[in-house]
């Protein structure tokens, strides 16, 4: 009888912890009273097997981010196996432009309908009426629909063979190629790449323990433990050892662009996706996505976006570049997610959109501005 009472005191002990956890992680997460550090986690099961790219999305997927910040936010995938509604045709849709890109235009940490390619699909006419700003009469002609291809991890040989693949269903019209300053990095080595190895293979931890410890991670308790965990483990860093995971994910991305490998693997894959493109006769425009790092200390970090501009004008290709109008911002973190120097809030995902938009105004994606206009 002792040590039945002793084990029954001891569960309702771990009861009266997790409850209490519960509670402050309940008061820590609606009540915002400090910003959540933690990451955003791709849910489980999102990420499957595929023969010629490696890896997918599951189509017709549903679950939230797993990580201890942005749990709030679902990630539901259309029957081609990405983040956007069904890529059906639609009656009087204009133009269909596929968005391609990695996890920049997959856009973790915002709700679908924040990203940037959603901004692009509003009437340009009802925005700037909204915020009191007057449309240029080319821009009112845009007549177009942003379908959502972006991929975590993809890059530019994941671009090359969704070409091949005819874009998985998504039949566009155009294409707007979103280019990361790490997007010459092998198809096989990201790490999405190799867990789908693993698993059809029968190296992977089963799905239902998967999913056991994703819902026990779902709790506030867990997701208050974790954010507990991150915040001592920063604190106890040394000064160099602060330096943010992303700021040292772009010193590599810095370093590797000095290599003639990776310089040349990047060209090569351009090249490639720039003919196959060019051989379905597709208007293509290419956009540049600003990095933190690079705008704020443009001295150490700005090499690489030099390097793809300098290979994009070689080529005489069209491509749009915000990171001056990213750079006159005054407050330049609002833009980025929390220790995040590459993926945007919406703040950032609109003023992408406005880019954008401004670039099709002004020339630099002229495919796509004749393209997108009536009567073309």
């Amino acid at each position: 009888m002792g040590m039945v009472r002793r084990l029954l005191l001891g569960f309702v002990w771990l009861l009266f912890v997790f409850l209490l956890l519960q509670l402050a992680g309940f008061v820590f997460y609606q009540f915002v009273v400090s910003r959540p550090i933690s990451g955003y986690g791709y849910p489980t099961g999102l990420e499957q097997p595929h023969a010629e790219l490696g890896y997918h999305y599951q189509p017709n997927f549903s679950a939230r981010f797993k990580g201890t910040a942005y749990q709030h936010i679902l990630i539901e995938t259309n029957p081609q196996g990405f983040r956007d509604a069904d890529f059906a045709h639609r009656s009087g849709e204009g133009l269909r432009v596929a968005v391609l890109g990695d996890s920049v235009v997959l856009g973790p940490g915002v709700e679908a309908d924040e990203r940037f390619t959603s901004c692009l699909n509003e009437p340009v006419t009802a925005r700037a009426a909204s915020a009191g700003q007057s449309v240029a009469s080319s821009m009112q002609s845009l007549d177009w629909r942003v379908l959502n291809l972006g991929v975590h991890a993809y890059s530019f040989g994941h671009y090359v063979k969704l070409a091949e693949l005819d874009f998985l269903g998504a039949e566009p019209d155009a294409v707007l190629l979103g280019i990361t300053l790490n997007d010459f990095a092998p198809m096989q080595s990201v790490g999405p790449a190799r867990r789908a190895r693993r698993q059809a293979e029968g190296w992977h931890k089963p799905e239902w323990i998967a999913r056991i410890q994703a819902r026990i991670g779902r709790t506030y308790a867990a997701r208050f433990l974790d954010e507990l965990d991150t915040r001592l483990r920063y604190a106890l860093l040394s000064a160099d050892e602060r330096e943010a995971y992303h700021t040292t994910w772009m010193r590599t991305v810095v370093e590797a662009w000095q290599q003639d490998e990776n310089r040349e693997r990047f060209a090569t894959r351009l090249d490639q996706f720039t003919d196959l493109i060019e051989q379905r006769g597709l208007p293509l425009g290419i956009l540049l996505f600003p990095e933190l790092n690079a705008l704020s200390d443009p001295a150490t970090f700005d090499g690489p976006r030099q390097q793809v501009r300098a290979l994009l004008a070689a080529r005489d290709l069209d491509y749009c570049d915000p990171y001056d109008d990213f750079a006159r911002q005054p407050d330049l973190d609002a833009l980025f997610l929390v220790r995040d120097s590459v993926h945007y809030t919406p703040r950032g995902h609109q003023l992408l959109c406005e880019a954008i938009e401004r670039c099709l105004e002004a020339g630099t994606l002229a495919d796509l501005a004749e393209a997108s206009s009536p009567g073309r």
